[in-house]
């Protein structure tokens, strides 16, 4: 969940401190100018007169707009790209929604506010709840002075997607609306990088298979790397990824490969609840490819490594692109769970040998250049 949930704007009344007659004047004054000009867009202008309303007739609402106000600026620094105007901005938002529910613990709306702080990085703080003893002139505690509430101003767009919400109406309170499309969409946190393990099948079509296991391989990979952009939607990362037959007749060779992949992928989040992304992206590959012998009987005359195991090894390198679609699991979505699917093309060399070792690639007709597809699903930590 997140914070497009509008702004419920009174200001509180306090009959335990007397105030000049002029305060409430100046204070509804510098409200409405707030309210004004966060409909216009100009969220400093609307900070400043909410802060200046704030200092002169304090309300615990008014700090639910003033996080309002910080989110909307948050997200117009994410926007141009300043990382330390963000993270100030987003800072300053908990605060003040911190405030807030630690002034008005039994607000409605609890849930949905303690939900965007955790979304904005912070943790919600707790507090007992008051009993509303009446005051002294017997006005019940919470009530708001109505000659003082101004009118309500439009629900902010939803977080982190800055396009605008459906607003509403006048008169009406946005955060008391129950109309779908007044829902806020969740907000996914900007999470730095990502590591994670995955598992899965590599198929070459062009690979024969009467003297060799490797047509099908299954490998293991592991993921490392970060997420840029204002958004943080694009990943670049590296990969080391492990491939190999499975033993099924100890007659024939074992196709096996070793590889390292520089991954560029792009992610676009969809659904309200923001936690389906769809993946694109492509990747480079460096590869070593290897044939090894499975039982004693295979042993040929001489070997290309020391293990005796290794007949024969060669380079290669190539590209390949892939789809995906990733799930965002936990209160903070920062447990992913992906499935991909990748093909990329390779070339190896012509391979080394040891002088009369025998059979070789190009004695079992394995392609130079070749055709993979990839399938793969594993799971990734985002921090």
């Amino acid at each position: 969940m997140s914070l497009g949930l509008g702004l419920a704007i009174c200001l509180s009344g306090q009959p335990a401190i007397a105030a000049p007659a002029a305060q409430p004047t100046e204070a509804r004054a510098a409200f409405e100018a707030g309210a004004k000009a966060y409909a216009a867009g100009d969220y400093d202008k609307a900070l400043a007169q909410f802060e200046r309303a704030m200092a002169l007739r304090p309300s615990p609402k008014i700090h639910y707009n003033i996080g309002v106000c910080r989110q909307q600026l948050m997200l117009a620094a994410r926007e141009r790209g300043d990382v330390e105007a963000e993270s100030l901005h987003a800072a300053a938002a908990v605060e003040a929604y911190k405030a807030y529910l630690r002034e008005l613990p039994e607000a409605e709306d609890r849930v949905e506010v303690e939900a965007t702080i955790r979304d904005l990085g912070g943790t919600p703080q707790f507090q007992l709840k008051a009993i509303p003893f009446p005051r002294a002139d017997g006005t019940p505690v919470g009530r708001e002075d109505a000659a003082t509430s101004p009118a309500p101003v439009p629900a902010p767009p939803p977080v982190p997607v800055p396009d605008p919400a459906p607003v509403a109406p006048p008169g009406a309170d946005a955060r008391d609306s129950t109309s779908p499309q007044s829902r806020p969409a969740e907000v996914t946190p900007l999470f730095r990088g990502r590591v994670g393990v995955t598992f899965g099948l590599n198929g070459q079509p062009q690979v024969g298979t009467a003297r060799l296991d490797g047509a099908v391989q299954g490998f293991a990979m592991g993921r490392l790397g970060g997420f840029v952009g204002a958004r943080r939607r694009v990943y670049i990362g590296g990969a080391g990824l492990l491939a190999g037959a499975g033993v099924t007749a100890n007659d024939k060779l074992a196709l096996q490969m070793q590889a390292v992949l520089f991954d560029l992928e792009y992610a676009h989040p969809v659904g309200r609840a923001r936690r389906v992304e769809i993946v694109g992206g492509g990747f480079l590959v460096g590869a070593r490819e290897t044939l090894r012998i499975r039982a004693e009987a295979q042993r040929p005359v001489c070997a290309a490594h020391s293990s005796s195991a290794l007949v024969s090894q060669r380079g290669g390198a190539g590209a390949g692109g892939r789809v995906g679609l990733h799930v965002l699991l936990g209160a903070r979505k920062n447990h992913e769970i992906g499935v991909r699917l990748s093909t990329a093309i390779l070339g190896f060399g012509q391979g080394t040998a040891a002088a009369g070792c025998e059979p070789s690639f190009s004695q079992l007709d394995v392609p130079r250049a070749r055709w993979l597809v990839l399938v793969d699903s594993g799971y990734s930590f985002r921090f």
